[in-house]
């Protein structure tokens, strides 16, 4: 979903609330498909779960 979402993260840098429990590495991957579309998003990792946001 994030990879195909690079536009929309880029351009529109919607607020991400995902699960990351999946894979070992999901909280990795999922970080750095986020980072790599928009690098201004501040991500925060909490008990399995990934927060993502650009500051206003």
């Amino acid at each position: 979903m994030l990879a195909g979402a690079q536009g929309v993260l880029r351009e529109f840098a919607p607020k991400l609330a995902l699960c990351t429990y999946h894979l070992p590495d999901d909280p990795e991957v999922m970080a750095d498909l986020i980072k790599q579309a928009n690098p201004k998003y501040n991500i925060v990792q909490k008990r399995m779960k990934l927060f993502a946001s650009v500051p206003e």
